[in-house]
């Protein structure tokens, strides 16, 4: 009987030795995407304004044709996600896109398409 729950013992150590592993593994893939910081400040919870990381940025797609997008950042810091195949511009507020058609028509600016 000593013996099974020993055997028990190792096998219980094992199994949590796992779960933590894999716990470690999931957040280190999930931090690649996090958003990094910008330099301005903004009134947000932190007091910092987000940026979006440039991980996020090579995978992001416009919602209407699927083509990429480009970051531009206005005069008053603002930044948008802009499609110079169409000119829709999508803002991105605290660093969380808003990739939405209506946000893109609502903000196009025919000066913005490539000839």
């Amino acid at each position: 009987m000593k013996g099974f729950l020993r055997l028990m013992g190792i096998a219980a150590l094992a199994g949590f030795a796992v779960v933590v592993y894999r716990a470690i593994r999931q957040y280190r893939e999930d931090s690649v995407f996090d958003l990094g910081a910008a330099s301005a400040t903004s009134g947000g919870f932190g007091g910092e304004k987000r940026g979006i990381s440039p991980e996020l940025l090579s995978i992001l797609a416009d919602p209407g044709d699927k083509g990429p997008v480009e970051l531009l950042t206005d005069g008053q810091g603002n930044e948008w996600l802009i499609n110079r195949r169409n000119g829709f511009k999508y803002p991105v507020e605290d660093g969380i896109p808003i990739m939405l058609l209506e946000e893109g028509e609502k903000h196009k600016d025919d000066g913005l398409i490539a000839g």
